[in-house]
């Protein structure tokens, strides 16, 4: 049946609480807000069925809503849907409302604080009748958080998971929801939500999405907002919106410094101060004049501030002249901009040459998989996209800021070695709350694991070319050099590492003793099999013969293609200026023979162990492309100078390396993750070490 039938509108108005006010009877440029916001329908006059309020019989007996509302519906038939109490959210006041007044099938719930052109939603309608339901979203770009219901949507416009006045934890498009949403069945709708105790909307949302029914999201281009007083100052340009605090010093800074400050004569200004301080004000900034002169001078030297043409808003005297430390708390709905900055200056230097940041803080767009240590996000300013890389300086302070920062320079000494082999590195900074990195977004790329198997290894082939020609070509063959790295390598990457993994009740067989059987073959343990790679007969094997410049995580997800072919790569992890070029080679065989992409997110059990301590691996593996493969392995022999068979047993190794190192990173998302990770380590490493023997 295509969409024919009419469509009820349900505003929820109840407030939730007594107040002074109506908020649906305030005036909006002179305009009712209900009469503004009912006025969203109109074009759309002969699809409306009904209109209904629903406020609270306490809201009825204090404002008269019945009486007044005639006047104020543009001539829409409605109804009044009064509730005995109040309600705790607008879920739970259009739930109640619809049940009350026997509302059934296709309706429109609309907030009463906002007017859009809802367009879009009948034409999503129009175009699939049988959807659930139907959620605006609305650009964040230049919103502040603490005033909306944040979407998280996945690729299929689906609504995953909403946040309120906070992002969403999991990975996708984030939007805000414009609280306009339609229904095909409003008294189901409403049933969950009364049955379910959902007050809000986003609740509902993440109930459906819960069970496996995710609401479809629909984008609004054109939306006005009066859901508060400050919005409404906005609609109205009433008001005005400061930038940010300065707090600015005058002697030495603004003035030439005077040990003993004179009023018989106006101060001497420094260069550059007055057009300065102008500047910061036409640019909203509320700009506070901060001395150590005395309180009785305050008189005398406002008026000579103002003599000299300076601008500001408040002058603070009587300040001790020593250090002034600025402390501020990171606004959660401004979570990319800095709250409390410095500028030191030399004494008379003035203020002409300090430039501010911008104040519009970036919008967060999307949040990418991935990241162990850092965060990684899709921000727009001014137009703008761009990725940034953030490592907090609260949260595992001795791996994630480091290793950002590090995969900072990396980045930019590719773009040194290799310019378009890596997104241009825009910007880095280094405040006391975070540490992050911005880089260009590449639009229009897409990773290679998500392309079709028949586009990887010309893709793969076009990246390696680019790698063998500046990048692997760097190499430092001093003698004992290969030796000195693996040492240092084996010691700070894994056996630094195994105490900790050792903890763990299910992974210490593994770690540490005689070994476990895995899938009924038995495997000595890690702590065994490195003591027999550390042999000189094994070792021998597996010493790179050279040091390079290396990418360091050239897993599939770091690899970037583009429509017509071009390739970049990401996310370096490179630990040192220069390391084993086989490093690269072990990452790379992670997405071909241990296929990370796929089991990290496989959502079932990967492993189980038999009451004897056996370990049983459930997740398989699919058998790589023969061709793939071999294509891999023929471009690292002649890179490394040495046969294909030596190329497996080489990747397998550092192949396991990288699963060993992963091993704590796991641990975190799940103990099943870390052991199928320790495991096939293990297998690998082992299947290396007897190739090795028989060599």
């Amino acid at each position: 049946m295509g969409f024919s039938e009419k469509v009820s509108i349900v505003f929820p108005m109840a407030a939730g609480r007594q107040t002074e006010r109506f908020r649906p009877f305030d005036l909006v440029a002179g305009e009712a807000v209900i009469h503004r916001a009912t006025r969203t329908f109109s074009p759309f006059r002969d699809r409306i069925e009904r209109i209904y309020y629903v406020y609270s019989a306490a809201e009825e007996a204090q404002f008269d809503v019945a009486a007044k509302i005639p006047a104020l519906v543009d001539g829409f038939p409605f109804s009044t849907v009064i509730l005995d109490r109040e309600t705790a959210g607008p879920a739970e006041t259009a739930a109640r409302g619809i049940a009350l007044a026997g509302i059934e099938g296709r309706a429109i719930v609309c907030d009463i604080d906002h007017r859009l052109d809802v367009t879009p939603i009948f034409d999503a309608m129009d175009a699939d009748p049988a959807q659930s339901g139907l959620v605006p979203i609305w650009p964040l770009t230049g919103e502040s958080l603490k005033r909306w219901s944040v979407a998280c949507v996945d690729r299929d416009g689906k609504v995953r998971e909403v946040a309120e006045r906070r992002l969403p934890a999991g990975s996708g498009d984030f939007f805000a929801i414009i609280g306009c949403y339609a229904f095909r069945d409003a008294a189901l709708m409403a049933s969950r939500c009364i049955e379910d105790g959902h007050s809000r909307f986003s609740g509902f949302l993440n109930a459906e999405a819960a069970h496996g029914h995710p609401l479809a999201s629909v984008k609004i281009e054109t939306a006005e907002f009066f859901g508060d007083r400050e919005m409404i100052r906005e609609i109205e340009k009433s008001a005005r919106n400061f930038s940010g605090t300065i707090f600015c010093d005058i002697d030495g800074t603004i003035f030439e410094h005077e040990d003993i400050p004179s009023y018989a004569s106006l101060p001497k200004l420094l260069p550059g101060s007055r057009e300065k301080l102008a500047r910061w004000v036409s640019e909203g900034y509320y700009v506070v004049l901060c001395t150590a002169r005395s309180d009785r001078d305050e008189e005398q030297l406002s008026a000579a501030l103002h003599a000299l043409g300076i601008a500001f808003h408040r002058l603070i005297c009587g300040l001790p002249s020593g250090p002034r430390v600025l402390i501020n708390d990171r606004k959660p709905s401004a979570m990319f901009t800095t709250q409390a900055r410095s500028f030191e200056i030399e004494r008379n230097q003035g203020i002409h040459a300090v430039e501010l940041p911008s104040a519009r803080h970036p919008t967060v767009l999307k949040r990418f998989e991935g990241g162990s240590f850092a965060e990684t996000l899709l921000l727009e300013s001014d137009g703008r996209h761009f990725v940034r890389k953030r490592a907090s300086k609260h949260i595992n302070l001795a791996v994630g800021y480091p290793r950002l920062r590090a995969q900072y320079r990396t980045v930019e000494r590719f773009e040194q070695l290799c310019p378009g082999l890596v997104p241009k590195p825009i910007s880095e900074e280094d405040n006391s709350h975070e540490y992050f990195y911005d880089m260009e977004y590449l639009d229009g790329y897409q990773q290679l694991n998500h392309l079709p198997a028949a586009q990887i290894p010309p893709a793969l082939g076009a990246l390696f070319d680019r790698f063998n020609q500046f990048v692997y070509s760097q190499q430092n063959r001093y003698p004992g050099i290969g030796d000195e790295w693996f040492e240092n390598h084996i010691e700070q990457k894994i056996y630094a590492k195994m105490d900790a993994m050792a903890e763990n009740e299910r992974l210490r067989p593994l770690v540490l003793g005689r070994g476990v059987e895995i899938d009924g073959v038995f495997h000595p343990s890690l702590e065994s099999l490195l003591s027999d790679v550390m042999a000189p007969e094994t070792r021998r094997f597996f010493t790179p013969d050279f040091l390079s410049i290396v990418h360091g995580d050239l897993t599939f997800q770091n690899i970037m293609v583009s429509d017509d072919g071009s390739v970049k790569a990401i996310d370096m992890e490179s630990s040192g200026m220069l390391d084993a070029a086989e490093l690269d080679l072990g990452k790379i065989l992670q997405s071909v023979l241990s296929q990370y992409d796929d089991w990290h997110l496989a959502g079932v059990p990967l492993t189980s162990t038999t009451p004897t301590g056996s370990v049983q691996l459930e997740f398989r593996t699919q058998a790589p492309d023969p061709a793939l493969l071999r294509s891999i392995q023929d471009r690292w022999a002649d890179l490394l100078k040495c046969s294909r068979d030596l190329v497996d047993l080489k990747g397998n190794f550092y192949l396991a390396l990288h699963l060993v190192r992963m091993v704590p990173f796991r641990l975190k998302e799940s103990e099943d993750q870390a052991l199928y990770a320790l495991a096939t380590a293990l297998q690998r490493m082992k299947r290396s070490i007897d190739t090795a023997s028989g060599l």
